[in-house]
Order: structure tokens, then sequence, then C-alpha cells
């Protein structure tokens, strides 16, 4: 019964706290932002990878809410099994908790869940927000979806949206005991860190465990499977689990291919039209993403053959551990693409740069080496003249040095040292 559900959700109604496995103390770099918005009138929609912690942020932030306001006042409720949809919550929660009209409640907190199973939730957020503005609506899904047509042009102007990257390479260090100022003098031990990370990348659930086959098997199963076997036919429609499959496969094998769908169609007996939606599907479930090729001297970007890459290295980890540990190249360029939230490559004939970014108007190129060489240097240096770049950054496992206009950096250092949306707010953009 749905009173059962609010019961088992909101234990803080009898006990008023919340327990620490909920609600641990660490707290990503996006819970100072998430605390300050609890101030705000807007809808706050979070969406994130499955597994990064946006749960637990939302136990954080009831947490934070009990110690000023009285337990009944704060709602949570998830929609993972989808048997109810916001509006019975709701009026369950008016008639059995509140037990007065919601008008006449005061300020009240309502955390939805994983709402992206719940069918027609923006209609219905939209009515409640709009009819009781005392309601503070915090919403989380992981999928794009979210962000879908429908959603904002509900919701538009009623909402403020916040993208939760999967655990970064700091917050990691963080949890382990340490930070990066205090390794840097230790390059060794900084790289050793960095390697583990690269194979649990994401997930704050397994940050401190070392069974090599528990990891892969927790990406595997409550990442990758719960996508295509439940996210993409339950929310997107995708309902052919062998092409999605196929598909993610052919991705976290080859990291950063160029992927052609004529080709794909041909090779897979499906209609490009088919092969073009299920990639797109997998980029609304934010297991994949994907770089268009930028051409600087049209500032434009070309939507034909996208290069693809999983959202996380540890993606590829679970995926095949040898692939993993043959190609540190690729998986160092899926951390980089990722880490500076990169939207376009450069290509065009012989020439290519594995990352285009965009800053202040003018083009950054940024290239990824296991290892830096002077040759790497002159070609690359080569590369950013060539299409007026005025500098570039050269990523690599663990060097660091400036030669001209060509900055090399250590992989585990950009996020805090490289130019990206992340300089200023390590999480959210």
């Amino acid at each position: 019964m749905l009173k059962d559900d609010l019961e088992r959700f909101n234990e803080w109604w009898f006990t008023g706290e919340i327990r620490r496995t909920l609600a641990p103390p660490f707290k990503r770099y996006a819970f100072d932002h998430l605390r300050k918005s609890l101030e705000e009138r807007q809808i706050l929609l979070m969406v994130g990878m499955r597994r990064v912690g946006k749960t637990t942020l939302l136990y954080q932030l009831v947490e934070k809410l009990l110690e000023d306001h009285r337990p009944e006042s704060i709602l949570y409720f998830s929609f993972d099994e989808a048997r109810w949809n916001p509006r019975d919550v709701l009026e369950a929660y008016e008639r059995s908790v509140l037990r007065r009209p919601l008008e006449e409640c005061g300020r009240t907190f309502v955390f939805f869940d994983e709402i992206q199973y719940s069918t027609g939730w923006p209609a219905i957020i939209k009515q409640f927000y709009d009819l009781y503005p005392n309601l503070k609506f915090f919403i989380s899904g992981s999928s794009s979806l979210l962000l879908a047509r429908e959603s904002l042009e509900k919701l538009a102007g009623r909402f403020f949206h916040f993208n939760l990257k999967p655990l970064t390479f700091p917050e990691f260090l963080e949890m382990k005991g340490g930070r990066i100022g205090d390794l840097e003098a230790s390059p060794r031990r900084m790289e050793s860190y960095f390697l583990d990370y690269l194979r649990k990348a994401g997930f704050p659930e397994i940050v401190n465990w070392d069974d090599e086959r528990k990891i892969s098997e927790y990406i595997r199963n409550s990442v990758i499977d719960r996508v295509i076997l439940r996210d993409l036919p339950l929310v997107l429609k995708a309902r052919d689990v062998e092409l999605s499959e196929r598909i993610i496969g052919l991705i976290l094998s080859n990291p950063g291919s160029i992927l052609n769908v004529n080709s794909l169609a041909a090779n897979m007996g499906r209609s490009r039209i088919t092969i073009s939606n299920y990639l797109k599907h997998l980029e609304l479930s934010l297991l994949v993403r994907a770089l268009s090729n930028f051409r600087p001297s049209h500032l434009a970007s070309s939507r034909k053959l996208k290069k693809y890459y999983p959202a996380t290295t540890s993606l590829i980890y679970s995926y095949s551990k040898r692939i993993f540990e043959e190609y540190t190249g690729k998986v160092l360029e899926t951390y980089v693409v990722n880490a500076l939230d990169a939207k376009y490559y450069f290509r065009k004939g012989r020439k290519e740069i594995n990352i285009l970014l965009l800053r202040d108007g003018e083009v950054v190129p940024v290239e990824v080496k296991e290892s830096v060489n002077e040759e790497n240097l002159r070609k690359f240096s080569k590369l950013v003249k060539g299409i007026g770049g005025g500098e570039g950054l050269l990523i690599s496992l663990n060097q660091e040095m400036e030669k001209e206009q060509i900055r090399v950096l250590p992989a585990y250092l950009i996020e805090q040292k490289a130019w990206s949306p992340s300089n200023n707010n390590p999480i959210y953009y």
C-alpha cells in the first residue's frame, strides 16, 4: 500500500533522524550548491548517471533540513518501482501525514527520486508547483530524458537544471583520506591512486573495494545492465536489448571510435534510423558521450561521424580488464573527455585532434598520450598552429612541462589545473 511505502521511505517522521548508512559523513562537492538551493522557490532538477550518489545527496539534504524543520514537513519518495505517480504520493501525504490542506502547511520539502519511471510527471509537478508556493521540489533522475521537450515546456521558468557528474578524482582521493595538494610532491603515489581511480571511476560505493571481480560485477549489474535491461526499454522504449548490448559493447571495446551509422546498419542488420535512435538513447541514458567534428573555420560542427566514449573509465574495466590494461592511452582519453566535459574533436583529412575546447570564443586543442616525447610535441604544435589555436594542452599519464605554446599535464591534475567547466564548480555547471 502507498501508506506503507511512505512510512518506509520516511522513517524520520517517527525517529526524528536519518540513519548514517543513508546519509554518510562524506559529502560530494555538489552538496554545498544543493544546500543553497533549499531557499529557492524553483524546482531543482538533478540528472546524473546511475550509482553516482544522487539518492545519497537527497538524504543528506534531508538530514540538513531536520536540524531546523519538523520531520513531517520533509517528504522523500522513490519511483524506482513505478507503482505510483506524484499525484498519488502528494495526495496520500496530505491526507495521511499532514492531515490538513497543503496550502496551510508552511514550508514543505518534497524529494522525488528516479522520477523518470513515472509517466506524465511534468504536468503533475507543474500543477502542484503553481498551486502551492510553499512546496519546494527536488527531483532526480538517471536519464537526460528528464530534460526532454515535454519537461522543458511544462516546467518552463520553474526549474533549475543540475548535472551531477560521476565521482571525480579529487573526491575519490578525499574518500581515501588524501588530497591532491598533499600528494603532488609524490608523483608515484599520485599515479597509484589515479590508476586505482580509473578502475572505479564515478561510483562512491566502491571506492574502498579491492576485489576486482566484485568491482566489475557491481558496475555491470548496477549500471550497464540496469540501463540496457530496464531504463532503455521502459523509459525510452528501446526494447531491442541485443542491439543495445552490441552497440555499447562496440563503444566499450574501442573508446573514442568514430561510428559510421550506415556501416553499423549494414553490419547489424538494422535500419539507419534504428541505429541512430539507439545511439541517441545510449546518450540519453548517460552511459556514453558523443563528440562532434568541429570545423573552426566555419564555427560549426558536423553531425556526421561522431566519436563515442563511455561515460566513465570504469565501464571499460567492467567490460574487459584486458582492454583496460592494454589500451592505457584510450582509457586516459576517455577520462579526459569526461573530466573536461568535451563536446568536439577535430578531423580533416589526415589531421586529427582528440578534443577541441571552446574558451571565451577561442579554440583550445587537447591531445592525450600515455607518454609524451619530442616528436609528439612537434607534431601537436604544428596542428595547433594549423587550426589557429593560441595554445594547446597535451595530457599524459604522469608528465608535466611547458614548451612554447604547448602545456603538458599529468591526467590526474587536469581537474585542478586545466581549463574546464569544473574549475570553479567541480561537479555542476
